[in-house]
């Protein structure tokens, strides 16, 4: 029935509008969602990247710093041991000297004190050459362990990039032919609707003569029957009338064709007459019915 279809079509009507409009997993919420999770990828690849590029300018600026620190701190070792070596010699050398007067104690308490000292200064600037380096070390590892994590970041994020930007593409498509089916359903059930209407509204224009006939029911019975008494009584009338049997006599005559004369000759009943309407000889006709007047 038509109330039957409109309620069908509602019921399609209310599931395409929920998998399209529900706020949780509906068609527009999710590609909402989806769209917000890669607006939120993209961000976190731009923060990341630059983020990376200035630890790196950090990292190679910390490199040049600890590098030049090495460099100046070995000269400075360097520059040491070389004078410390030299004031050794150039003391010893005079002390060994037999013609001058052995050196007063504080030329040897002088001597040993700036040795010690020395001694001291270059162990002390060899430790920190040997922190430094150690520095650099770790500078190089702690860069190379992030560059890594970054490079790991970057390829996940990618990835995801790529899963929602076709997992978009896909729920638009859907959100599209479900649009389109939605459309389609509406016009349906407005059509449908019409039809009913239309159909309400002939109802309502017959309905007079319908209950006029429902009202009028027995009296329609009892005409229909007394006429066709009056036309039966009428048709026995005219079937014994002259004219009727004349009438039938000359239609029966006229039936009979060119056998007609053989027909009224031998009679009707004969196998000459039969032979003759069955266009066959009269031994053929006689063949298959064997009971006929005159085989």
């Amino acid at each position: 029935t038509k109330e039957g279809e409109l309620v069908t079509l509602k019921g399609a009507i209310d599931e395409l509008i929920a998998a399209i409009e529900d706020p949780e997993v509906g068609l527009k919420v999710s590609i909402a969602n989806s769209e917000e999770a890669l607006s939120n990828n993209i961000e976190s690849q731009g923060t990341e990247t630059k983020e990376r590029k200035e630890d790196n300018t950090q990292y190679q600026k910390n490199i040049s710093h600890l590098q030049e620190a090495q460099a100046l701190l070995q000269k400075a070792i360097t520059v040491l041991t070389k004078y410390y070596a030299k004031f050794k010699g150039e003391f010893m050398g005079d002390f060994l000297q037999k013609d001058k007067p052995s050196p007063p104690p504080t030329w040897e308490d002088e001597y040993k004190g700036q040795s010690e000292g020395g001694t001291s200064a270059i162990t002390m600037l060899e430790y920190i050459l040997s922190e430094t380096k150690k520095e650099e070390t770790v500078a190089h590892d702690t860069e190379l362990s992030a560059q890594h994590d970054f490079e790991d970041s970057m390829i996940a994020l990618k990835d995801e990039e790529k899963t929602l930007q076709g997992s978009i593409a896909s729920l638009k498509v859907a959100l599209a032919e479900k649009e389109k089916t939605l459309l389609e359903k509406k016009d349906d059930y407005a059509m449908t609707e019409e039809e009913i209407a239309s159909l309400e509204a002939y109802l309502a224009k017959i309905k007079p003569g319908c209950d006029f006939m429902d009202e009028n029911i027995e009296q329609r019975r009892s005409n229909r029957a007394e006429e066709k008494t009056a036309l039966e009584s009428a048709v026995t009338f005219l079937k014994a009338t002259p004219a009727y049997k004349e009438a039938m006599e000359a239609a029966h005559q006229e039936s009979l064709g060119d056998c007609q004369g053989i027909c009224a000759e031998a009679g009707e009943g004969d196998v000459k007459c039969k032979a003759c309407l069955a266009k066959t000889s009269v031994p053929g006709y006689c063949a298959g019915h064997p009971s006929t007047s005159g085989c």
